[in-house]
C-alpha cells in the first residue's frame, strides 16, 4: 500500500486575486509578454500565453500610486508609492511565483505622483508631492540633489506633475501634465524648461501622450473633459475635440495611423477618434462598468484596461476582442470570510471598499456584489435560512441584507455610531443576533432590529460568537484581555471570565464538536484554548457583578472593571500556544476533527494546530503577503478553508496528509465507515458533514460515480473537481449524477469554466432565456453580470440562441431591438419564407472585419465548421467547443443540406488556411476531441491541472483525462476517475502497487496506458534475476 502521510499539512489550491486598486489611476501596465494591475500594496504580474499568473509582488508598505512598464525590455517595469520609493522590478529574474524579483530601489522622501521610462530603460523621471522632478539612473548610486532636473524653488508658482510622459524617439525630451493645467516640456541634456501655461486655469491634467510621429505634436486632455491636440513648440492649439466628461485615459492606436482612443469613468466604451475629426468615428464596448485606467501594449492592438468594479481585462481592438478579464475582486483589505450555512460553495467577503461580495467557490466567480454600507466593513454573519446577512462597519452601523434581491431590509444604530467590529448570527435561534463595538456594549437584538439584552464591558468589545452547544450563550473577547462568557436565559447572565492573555482579545470561537471549548486569539500572539461547564447550571450566583447601570433602562448588565477579578466564575486554566509572531486575528475550530483549530495572524501565516498537545503546531500555511484577517469552513466540505487578508486576496486551502488515506480508502470501499464516530469516540470524523457523506454512501454503494462524486465533494481539493465529476456524469451516462448536477442554481451553471458536449447547448439555451427574461422586468441587479443595461443582456441572450442552434429566436429579438438590417440577414438560415418576410444579407461584411458578429451568418449559411475557425483562432474554445456541439446534434437548420452543397466546394477559407468541415459523426467527435485539446493545453498553461482533464472528459475521453491527472501528481482523483470508468482489472492492479519497487504512481501510470502492472512486475523481476 502507498505510504501516507501520517501528519495534517495544509495547502494553498486556489487565489483569488484582488481588484485593481481605485486609490490611484496609473496602475496597469504591460508588454508583448507579461501584463500587470496593482492592488493597494501588490503588484499581479500575468503571461499574456494562457494569461497563467506568473508573479505575486509584494511591493510596498504603502499604496501603490503608479506603475510604468519598461519600454525596452518586456520583463521589466517600475513601481511608486505613496511611501516615497520607486522599485524596479524583473518578471524573469525568478521563476517562483512568490520569490522577490527586485532590481533596485530608492527612495525620493516625498509621495510620488508619477513616472515614466526614459528610452532605452536605464533611466526613470519620477515626479513628487514636493513640485520636484528627478532623473534617476537605476545603475547609478547618486544623492537626491543632484537627481534633481527641476525644483520647486527654481519656479515662481510651483507645479505638481500629475504625469510624466518621455519622448518615445527623442531621449531627451520629457513633458510634465501638472495639477494646474500647465505643461512643463524638458530638455534633460541641458536641463532647460520651457512652461506652457494653463489653457483653462486650475484644470488639472489628466492624460497626455506624445504624437509617435513628431516632436512637436501632444494630446492632451484635462479633468473637466477637455481634448486637445497641441503644438508644443508653438504653443497653439491644432485642434479641440468633443469634451469628454470625467475622461481617464488618452492613447494613439498606433495600428491605425492618426487615430487615438479616449476611456472615461462612466461608461465601459472606448471611442475612437481621428485627429481630422472632432467628434469621434466608432464606439467599442470594453467594458460594463467605467474605466479607471487604459494602457494600450507597444507594438500590438491590445489594450489592457481596470474599471471601476476593481476587474481588469485585456482587449484587442482590431479583432474586437475580450482575451482576459479578472472577476471583479475587492479593491481593498478583505476582513471577513463567511460560508452559507446552506451550501458549501457559496461564499461571503467583506471588505474596507465597503462592499460585500458573493461567489460561488468552485469558480470563483462573482454571483452579486451588495452595495450601500458606507465606510470598512469588518464582520458580517449569515441566517440560519441563508437569505439573510447581517454585516457591521466602522461606521457604527448593522446593516440586515436579503442576498436575493440586494435590498437593505434594517439600517440600524445600536452602537450611537461607534465602529461595530463584530456581529454574530444565531443559527439555533434566527431572531437573536449579536453585535459587539468600540462603545464597550455588546448587544442582542432580532432581524427587525429590535434590542433584546445589552450588556457593558470594562473596554471595548471585539469579535463574539454563539454558543453550538447551548444557544442562549455567547463569548465576546474585550479590551482588557478578558473573554467574557454570558448566558442571556440566567438571572446573573455573567457566566465566565476567562483571564490570561496579557492584551485585548480580538477572537473568539466556540468548538462545534466539544461542548465548552472555546478558542481564543490576542493581541499577545498567542492563541488559548478553553474549558468551561455550558450545561444549564448555575450561572454567578445571585449577584450581578457590578449590578445595573446606574441612572439607565438601557443596560441590562455591566461588568466593572474593578469587579472582574471578584467573581468566583474566574477561569485562569487554559492550554497555550505559541508561534505567531505577531498579533492573532481569526480562530476557527475544524467541524469534523475535533481536536484541529486554525488560527491567522498579522504575520500573514495561517497556523494548524493539535489541541490534544498543547503548543504543537501541526502545519503553517504560507502564502498571503500580508495581514490575515478572515478564515472560515463549511461542514459539508469541512477540510477546504477560506482565508481573507490585508494584501486584498481570497485564497482557499485545503487539509492534507492523514486525510489523504481516508479519500483512498473511501473511493476503494465506497464508505468511510471506519473513521466516523462521536467527538468522545476517538475517530477522525466526527461531524455532521461526515455522517450525512456515511448516508450517501451506504444508500449508494453500487454507484461508483455517485460515491465518487460526493467523496471529492466533501474532502474538497483543487479547482475544478466538481466540473470534473459533472463532465464525468455525462461522460459516463450517469443519471443521478446528472440530476445533482442540474440542481445547481442556473446562475452558478453558467459561469461553469468547462460543460460536457451533452451539456452545454442546453446550458446555453438556459442562459439565454434567463437574460432574455430581462426584457419582463422593471430592472435587474447587476451584481453577477457586471452591471449590464437592460438591452445588452438581451442582446447576449440572442447571442446565445444563435450559437445554440435557434436562429429564429435570434432574428425574433433583433427585430425587437430595432437592429434590422441584421435581423434580416439571419433570415435565410431559418426558412426562405421567413427570409421572404424579412430580405438580405450581409454577413461577409462582418466576417471580413473580424466581428464575433460573423458567427451567426456563418451558421446560417450552413458553415458552422467556419465559426468554429474563426473562434479556434481566437483562443476562445468554449464558444467553439459549444458551436461544434450544437453542429453534432444537429441544432442548426437545414445544416445537412447547405453541408452537403458547401462541402462540394473548395474545402479552403479566404485566408489560405484548411476549413472545419462538420459533415459526418467522426468529423463531429474528431473536432469536439481536438477542441477539448486546445483547451486541455490551455487550462495547462494556466496550471489547472484538474480543468485540463475536465476538458478532455468533456469530448467523453477518459483516458486522456485520466493521463493528465497522473502526470500532474493528482493520483487519488485519477484513482477514482478510473475507478468509475470501470477500466478492466483496476482493483488488481492498484492492489498490486505495494509489490513494485517503485512509487504507486508509476502503477497508476502503467494502467492508464492500458499495461497490466503484473507484466510491469514480471518484467522488473526479470531484470533484477538477470
Amino acid at each position: 500500500m502507498p505510504e501516507w502521510d501520517e501528519r495534517f499539512l495544509l495547502k494553498q489550491t486556489r487565489l483569488h486575486p484582488s481588484g485593481c486598486q481605485q486609490w490611484s489611476s496609473r496602475t496597469v501596465g504591460g508588454s508583448d509578454k507579461y501584463f500587470a494591475f496593482c492592488s493597494t500594496l501588490s503588484v499581479y504580474v500575468y503571461s499574456t500565453i494562457g494569461f497563467q499568473l506568473k508573479k505575486l509582488i509584494d511591493a510596498h508598505e504603502k499604496c501603490i500610486s503608479y506603475l510604468s512598464w519598461c519600454p525596452s525590455n518586456p520583463s521589466m517595469f517600475a513601481t511608486a508609492s505613496m511611501d516615497g520609493t520607486v522599485t524596479i522590478w524583473d518578471v524573469e529574474a525568478d521563476e517562483d511565483i512568490d520569490q522577490d524579483v527586485k532590481v533596485s530601489t530608492f527612495n525620493f522622501g516625498s509621495q510620488i505622483f508619477a513616472i515614466d521610462w526614459i528610452g532605452l530603460g536605464t533611466s526613470l523621471v519620477v515626479s513628487t508631492r514636493t513640485s520636484s522632478i528627478f532623473l534617476w539612473n537605476r545603475k547609478s548610486k547618486c544623492d537626491l540633489r543632484s537627481m534633481e532636473l527641476v525644483h520647486a524653488r527654481n519656479e515662481s508658482v510651483p507645479a505638481v506633475a500629475m504625469v510624466i510622459r518621455c519622448h518615445a524617439t527623442d531621449h531627451q525630451l520629457v513633458a510634465t501634465g501638472n495639477f494646474d493645467g500647465s505643461i512643463r516640456i524638458i530638455d534633460i541634456s541641458t536641463k532647460s524648461l520651457e512652461k506652457i501655461p494653463p489653457i483653462e486655469k486650475g484644470v488639472s491634467i489628466c492624460d497626455m501622450q506624445w504624437d509617435p510621429n513628431s516632436q512637436d505634436y501632444m494630446l492632451v486632455c484635462n479633468e473637466n473633459g477637455a481634448i486637445r491636440l497641441i503644438d508644443v513648440i508653438s504653443n497653439e492649439v491644432i485642434r479641440s475635440y468633443e469634451r469628454e466628461p470625467k475622461i481617464q485615459s488618452i492613447c494613439w492606436m498606433n495600428w491605425a495611423p492618426g487615430n487615438f482612443g479616449t476611456s472615461t469613468l462612466r461608461t465601459g466604451v472606448v471611442k475612437i477618434w481621428n485627429v481630422s475629426q472632432t467628434k469621434p468615428i466608432d464606439h467599442v464596448r470594453v467594458g460594463h462598468t467605467g474605466f479607471k485606467t487604459s494602457f494600450v501594449v507597444p507594438s500590438s492592438s491590445r489594450i489592457i484596461n481596470s474599471f471601476c468594479d476593481g476587474s481588469v481585462s485585456l482587449y484587442d481592438m482590431k479583432k474586437k476582442q475580450k482575451e482576459f478579464r479578472t472577476e471583479p475582486g475587492h479593491t481593498e483589505t478583505v476582513f471577513a470570510t463567511e460560508f452559507s450555512p446552506q451550501s458549501p460553495n457559496i461564499l461571503a467577503t467583506s471588505s474596507y471598499d465597503s462592499t460585500i461580495k458573493i461567489w460561488h467557490t468552485g469558480t470563483m466567480s462573482l454571483i452579486e456584489t451588495l452595495t450601500g454600507q458606507s465606510g470598512v466593513i469588518y464582520s458580517m454573519s449569515w441566517s440560519s435560512c441563508s437569505q439573510y446577512l447581517v454585516s457591521s462597519s466602522i461606521k457604527g452601523f448593522v446593516f440586515i441584507w436579503n442576498t436575493s434581491t440586494g435590498e437593505v431590509l434594517q439600517e440600524l444604530d445600536h452602537h450611537r455610531r461607534e465602529p461595530v467590529y463584530c456581529v454574530d448570527w444565531n443559527q439555533a435561534f434566527p431572531n437573536h443576533i449579536l453585535s459587539s463595538s468600540s462603545d464597550r456594549t455588546v448587544c442582542v437584538f432580532d432581524e427587525r432590529g429590535n434590542i433584546h439584552k445589552r450588556f457593558r464591558l470594562p473596554g471595548t468589545t471585539f469579535g463574539c460568537n454563539w454558543c453550538p452547544h447551548n444557544a442562549s450563550m455567547f463569548v465576546v473577547g474585550c479590551m482588557d484581555g478578558n473573554a467574557y462568557v454570558f448566558d442571556t436565559d440566567k438571572p446573573g447572565f455573567l457566566k465566565n471570565i476567562l483571564m490570561g492573555h496579557e492584551a485585548r482579545v480580538f477572537h473568539t470561537s466556540w468548538s462545534p464538536l466539544v461542548p465548552g471549548r472555546i478558542a481564543t486569539g490576542s493581541d499577545d500572539k498567542t492563541v488559548r484554548v478553553w474549558n468551561i461547564d455550558v450545561a444549564g447550571g448555575e450561572s454567578s450566583g445571585n449577584g450581578r457583578v457590578g449590578g445595573r447601570h446606574p441612572g439607565s433602562g438601557e443596560i441590562d448588565f455591566e461588568v466593572e472593571e474593578s469587579d472582574s477579578r471578584k467573581v468566583g466564575c474566574l477561569i485562569r486554566e487554559c492550554d497555550l500556544f505559541e508561534g505567531h509572531t505577531n498579533n492573532v486575528r481569526p480562530v476557527t475550530w475544524h467541524s469534523e476533527v475535533p481536536y484541529l483549530l486554525l488560527s491567522g495572524s498579522w504575520d500573514g501565516d495561517i497556523r494548524l494546530w493539535d489541541t490534544r498537545n498543547p503548543g504543537t503546531c501541526s502545519s503553517v500555511g504560507k502564502g498571503h503577503l500580508a495581514d490575515v484577517y478572515g478564515l472560515s469552513s463549511h461542514p459539508q466540505r469541512p477540510f477546504t478553508f477560506a482565508s481573507s487578508s490585508r494584501d486584498s486576496t481570497v485564497r482557499l486551502w485545503n487539509i492534507t496528509g492523514l486525510v489523504d488515506r481516508v479519500i483512498y480508502d473511501a473511493i476503494s470501499e465506497n464508505t468511510i465507515e471506519d473513521y466516523v464516530s462521536s467527538p468522545k469516540g476517538g475517530g477522525l470524523l466526527t461531524g455532521t458533514g461526515s455522517k450525512q457523506l456515511q448516508d450517501v454512501l451506504r444508500t449508494n454503494s453500487r454507484d461508483e460515480l455517485k460515491c465518487c462524486q460526493e467523496i471529492f465533494s466533501f474532502f474538497g481539493g483543487m479547482t475544478g473537481v466538481e466540473e470534473l465529476w459533472a463532465a464525468a456524469a455525462f461522460a459516463f451516462n450517469n443519471e443521478d449524477a446528472k440530476v445533482k448536477n442540474s440542481d445547481v442554481d442556473a446562475d452558478v451553471q453558467t459561469k461553469k469554466n468547462i460543460l460536457h458536449k451533452d451539456e452545454i447547448v442546453f446550458n446555453s439555451l438556459a442562459e439565454a432565456q434567463n437574460l432574455e427574461s430581462i426584457k419582463m422586468r422593471r430592472t435587474s441587479m447587476g451584481g453577477g453580470i457586471g452591471g449590464m443595461k437592460k438591452e445588452e443582456q438581451i442582446r447576449l441572450a440572442a447571442k446565445m440562441y444563435a450559437q445554440s442552434g435557434d436562429l429564429r429566436k435570434f432574428c425574433d429579438i433583433l427585430f425587437e431591438l430595432g437592429d434590422h438590417e441584421r435581423a434580416l440577414a439571419i433570415a435565410p438560415g431559418v426558412g426562405i419564407e421567413y427570409w421572404q418576410d424579412m430580405t438580405q444579407s450581409y454577413g461577409k461584411i462582418l466576417a471580413s472585419n473580424l466581428d464575433e458578429d460573423c458567427v451567426p451568418f456563418f451558421a446560417a449559411g450552413g458553415r458552422p465548421g467556419e465559426a468554429v475557425n474563426f473562434y479556434t483562432k481566437r483562443r476562445q474554445f468554449r464558444e467553439a467547443f459549444l458551436i461544434a456541439s450544437a453542429a453534432s446534434s444537429g441544432s442548426f437548420p437545414g445544416q445537412e443540406q447547405l453541408l452537403s452543397k458547401s462541402e462540394a466546394k473548395d474545402n479552403v477559407g479566404d485566408d489560405g488556411c484548411e476549413q472545419v468541415s462538420l459533415g459526418s459523426h467522426d468529423r463531429h467527435s474528431n473536432l469536439m476531441q481536438s477542441i477539448s485539446s486546445h483547451m486541455a493545453e490551455h487550462y495547462l498553461e494556466a496550471g489547472e491541472s484538474v480543468l485540463a482533464a475536465t476538458a478532455h472528459l468533456a469530448s467523453n475521453d477518459a483516458r486522456q483525462a485520466i493521463k493528465v491527472l497522473l502526470d500532474k501528481g493528482v493520483f487519488l482523483l485519477a484513482f477514482g476517475l478510473a475507478k468509475v470508468a470501470g477500466m478492466e482489472d483496476v482493483d488488481e492492479r492498484i492492489g498490486l502497487i505495494g509489490k513494485l519497487k517503485v512509487p504507486p504512481q508509476s502503477a497508476l501510470r502503467s494502467f492508464a496506458r492500458g499495461r497490466s502492472v503484473r507484466v510491469e512486475v514480471e518484467e522488473r523481476k526479470d531484470s533484477d534475476d538477470e
